[in-house]
């Protein structure tokens, strides 16, 4: 994991050195959906930054990334609840279009850390770690903002406290999000 995010923020300075304007912190909001027997859905929240490098004389390629941090709850249907955090990193390879419109794919690595709360009140703390793949887009509606979607699926291979394996999840996440350039 080390080695994908040093990765991730030598591409994110060269990304950024590129393009003035390359680098921005990022708010977002998402659904995310879990491929669990209850099969939950919530609400979750994500904060990062990061930056994009335009490479005009190569054909409008894009090129950079992001690291990430986000919150999500989910209520389940059992009675049970689960508060999960997770953070990571991920590289960004896209094409810019009419000079505002950055459409990109998503590779990166992501670790968690759940606490899961069942029906009588006992607690499990789970931590696990996969990769994030997606598809994004952005829309610079000023020099300084923009509007972004993005697409993603996370697999997590998951472990309790003693490190044995209790299995791997997959969250899908739809949502939206506004980068502050600078």
């Amino acid at each position: 994991m080390k080695k994908i995010l040093g990765t991730t923020l030598v591409a994110m300075v060269l990304a950024s050195g590129v393009m003035a304007g390359g680098a921005y912190i990022k708010g977002g909001v998402y659904n995310t959906e879990a491929n669990l027997d209850t099969n939950p859905s919530t609400t979750g929240y994500e904060v990062g930054f990061g930056g994009h490098g335009h490479f005009d004389e190569a054909g409008n390629i894009l090129f950079g990334g992001e690291l990430n941090y986000g919150y999500q709850y989910f209520d389940l249907s059992s009675g049970a609840t689960s508060e999960m955090s997770f953070y990571g990193g991920e590289l960004h390879l896209g094409y810019t279009f009419i000079d505002d419109l950055d459409v990109f794919g998503i590779v990166g690595y992501y670790g968690n850390s759940i606490e899961y709360v069942f029906s009588n009140g006992s607690v499990d703390n789970l931590t696990g770690s996969g990769v994030r793949y997606g598809v994004g887009i952005d829309y610079r509606v000023w020099k300084h903002l923009s509007l972004g979607a993005e697409y993603t699926v996370t697999n997590f291979d998951m472990y309790n406290e003693v490190g044995a394996s209790v299995g791997d999840f997959d969250l899908t996440n739809i949502g939206v999000n506004v980068k502050l350039h600078f």
